[in-house]
């Protein structure tokens, strides 16, 4: 967690009394007044005064505000560990939203606790009443955390800000906090309109199929977390929206990250880094993948996919490639389907399905699939990365990047904030 260390608070105490050390200082107010005596003529009395306890605390705690907005960290246990510390914080910050945390005494698993406020959501005596944030404690949590009937997932059906305690980077030799969810992943669900579901600083690793996976449902907005060596893809959406910002995706066997039908992933932030992923020896398989002319994966300038996704895939499209052409298709069959023509390098590296989704024939391809054909092969390989199938132990490499993004690559691109 991006938490304010002792040093910073104490810095922060000491500034906001020097600053207000003027406040402190005994005024001299002087008054006049009328002397009732037979000479007519007045009197002036000295009136020492200070400003009570109560009017310094506020302009520290004014002041103290002020410092604080320059602090960026969006997870509000921050704010709840300072408020509770002293009476000059706790005037200073706003108060929090409602929140629970996982450990909890009532439920033994995450998913259990996750339901349970989900319930509370669809009640309407205590709707207003419901925590909307839910904190994971340091720690690991394995498979048992799970309980959907699913033990690979741990599903999220209503908007919810999840914020863990940190995914526990190695710093000038000092562990931070961390929370794992090992074996397990996060599935949302829901409708769109329903809201936003929030993750933040945590790491998810070993998970039996995707690490995040969102279809068909609510907004996501991840930051600060890393997944890691997940069966199936990293991060994967389909017909949903997913925010990334500083992600980590590492060593995962199908893509790092993938957009399918009509989903758009986005990524932010230069600790982004899709590395080691799609090794597995799947042909189509990659770092950062489009699957469709429909799907996006946006990187927020200054990021490039040259820079984010390194060393995945086993078999890919050569960056090198990007831009050119390959050999024209053959004609089209009666079925739609058209006949890979000449045999360039393109596409030679990938899957026939793959190439019909690259687009990039260059000549006068084949006939094409239909669209029916189209989502039914795209509903095939979303329930492969679902489910984590491949099993090779492959580990080569492509020379040159061959296999970091691949799919519908004109649509990997850049994107202003």
């Amino acid at each position: 967690m991006r938490d304010l260390s002792k040093t910073l608070i104490n810095w922060i105490i000491g500034l906001s009394f020097l600053l207000s050390s003027k406040m402190r200082k005994i005024t001299t107010t002087t008054a006049t007044l009328e002397d009732g005596g037979g000479e007519g003529e007045g009197g002036m009395i000295v009136i020492n005064t200070a400003p009570s306890l109560a009017s310094r605390l506020n302009q520290r705690a004014d002041l103290l505000r002020r410092i604080l907005s320059f602090h960026k960290t969006r997870n509000p246990k921050v704010y709840i560990n300072l408020r509770s510390s002293s009476k000059l914080f706790h005037r200073a910050l706003q108060p929090p939203p409602l929140w629970t945390s996982f450990p909890h005494a009532n439920h033994a698993t995450l998913q259990s606790l996750v339901n349970r406020l989900e319930q509370l959501q669809g009640d309407e005596e205590s709707s207003g009443n419901v925590p909307s944030v839910l904190f994971i404690e340091d720690g690991e949590y394995g498979v048992a955390c799970g309980g959907d009937g699913k033990k690979n997932y741990v599903t999220v059906k209503k908007p919810l800000s999840i914020y863990g305690a940190g995914r526990g980077c190695n710093r000038s030799a000092i562990l931070t906090s961390s929370t794992t969810l090992v074996g397990v992943g996060l599935r949302i669900k829901g409708k769109k309109s329903d809201g936003i579901v929030e993750i933040e600083d945590l790491t998810i690793k070993g998970g039996e199929e995707c690490g995040l996976y969102a279809r068909e449902g609510m907004t996501v907005i991840m930051r600060g977390c890393s997944i890691e060596d997940c069966q199936g893809s990293g991060v994967h959406a389909y017909y949903a929206d997913i925010t990334c910002d500083n992600l980590q995706v590492v060593g995962c066997n199908n893509s790092g990250v993938g957009a399918s039908d009509n989903a758009t992933i986005t990524l932010s932030g230069q600790g982004t880094s899709i590395q080691g992923n799609g090794m597995t020896g799947e042909s189509d398989d990659y770092g950062l993948k489009a699957y469709s002319c429909i799907s996006y994966i946006h990187l927020v300038l200054p990021l490039t996919k040259e820079q984010i996704s390194t060393n995945n895939g086993v078999i890919g499209v050569d960056p090198a490639l990007d831009s050119e052409g390959g050999s024209g298709g053959g004609g089209g069959s009666s079925s739609g389907h058209g006949s890979s023509g000449g045999g360039s390098g393109l596409w030679a590296a990938v899957s026939s399905w793959g190439k019909k989704l690259l687009g990039r024939s260059g000549g006068g391809g084949g006939g094409g699939t239909s669209s029916r054909e189209r989502r039914e092969r795209e509903e095939r390989e979303r329930r492969r990365i679902s489910r984590g199938t491949a099993t090779s132990t492959t580990t080569a490499t492509t020379s040159r990047g061959g296999g970091n993004w691949g799919g519908y690559v004109p649509n990997i691109k850049q994107i202003s904030k």
